[in-house]
């Protein structure tokens, strides 16, 4: 650990963190400018992202840059998924009631549990399925670079994560059009719109899109439910750490160490809770999270093989859909059966 933030380390890192960087900084630049915004739609700086990284990967592979595109997709990553914790307070776990709780516990450990058993039947291996699933069940990318750094690694774990996160993103985008203009057929009123758009959606820029489309209360309970689903990445990541060293995996391939990045988001979700982190603080660290994050996607397209992508298959596209399918249904279930409690 001490030796990875040598100084020797770090400056054999640099140039490689610093192009990451640089792709980053200018796909959140153009996000903010909105030109990324076709027909009403934005695409999210991740993706953007994650493809320019994948088209300069020749570049990367250079001795220059690969050791910095290296701990740019480990490191950077975790530290970028740390810092999410400045977003959460234990207060956002019982403001809105026992319902938003609910949901979102149960569509965290729900999807996560159907991604692994479905995987076997679409002729996947269970890790991609809890990969897929925990980025379905709690927050997208952030959800499943956090799985990826606790599953066992392979020839393809660089191309399984960036599937996931483009294909995640993408399913994210149609719900959030989708379901908003079910309320009616579904008979919800405008709070359990919220915790169902909130317990449903993948990713927490469309969960706010969806939200926003349909007013501010609509809004407000959706992002808490959705951050109460955040809240939630601690226990699903240690719990899919326990499963891959249960299963026998050897330490140098699974890595189940205690992923003591998520002991960081912890940490801050609890020093966030006591108050004394300004407001001022907590946009910064909200911000920083976020870029850390898509600059390590950057690193992930680069140390992608698009010729490897494009052999993944149909069945994995078929998984995320059944578990995005799988996420909805759940989050209607448990509203229609809190109504009788």
């Amino acid at each position: 650990m001490l030796a990875l933030w040598s100084p020797a380390n770090l400056a054999k890192v640099a140039a490689g963190v610093a192009l990451c960087a640089l792709i980053a900084a200018l796909a959140t630049a153009a996000h903010l400018a909105g030109w990324l915004t076709i027909a009403g739609v934005g695409l999210p700086p991740l993706i953007l992202a994650l493809i320019v990284g994948m088209a300069m990967r020749p570049v990367a592979l250079q001795p220059v840059f690969a050791p910095g595109a290296d701990f740019a997709a480990r490191t950077v990553l975790r530290i970028g998924v740390a810092l999410l914790g400045a977003r959460l307070t234990v207060g956002q776990l019982v403001e809105a009631g026992p319902l938003p709780v609910l949901v979102a516990a149960l569509s965290v450990a729900g999807t996560i549990c159907f991604g692994a058993w479905a995987a076997r039947w679409f002729g996947l291996s269970r890790d991609f399925g809890l990969l897929t699933g925990c980025s379905s069940g709690v927050c997208g990318a952030a959800a499943a670079a956090a799985a990826s750094a606790v599953l066992p690694r392979h020839e393809n774990s660089a191309r399984d994560l960036a599937f996931t996160v483009m294909g995640v993103n993408f399913l994210s985008t149609v719900v959030m059009l989708a379901y908003p203009p079910m309320q009616a057929w579904l008979g919800f009123s405008g709070f359990e719109m919220g915790v169902f758009l909130g317990g449903a959606i993948h990713d927490v820029a469309q969960v706010a899109g969806a939200g926003q489309s349909m007013g501010p209360q609509v809004l407000g309970d959706a992002v808490i439910t959705k951050l109460l689903r955040v809240a939630f990445l601690l226990p699903a990541i240690i719990g899919i750490a326990w499963l891959v060293a249960r299963s026998g995996a050897q330490a140098g391939d699974a890595r189940p160490a205690p992923p003591f990045f998520l002991f960081g988001f912890l940490a801050l979700a609890g020093i966030n809770s006591l108050g004394v982190i300004p407001p001022d603080a907590q946009k910064f660290l909200a911000l920083a999270s976020q870029f850390l994050i898509v600059t390590a996607i950057v690193a992930l397209g680069m140390k992608t093989s698009l010729t490897a992508l494009a052999r993944i298959g149909l069945p994995p596209v078929l998984l995320l859909v059944a578990q995005t399918v799988f996420v909805g249904v759940l989050a209607i279930a448990v509203i229609y059966a809190w109504r009788l409690v």
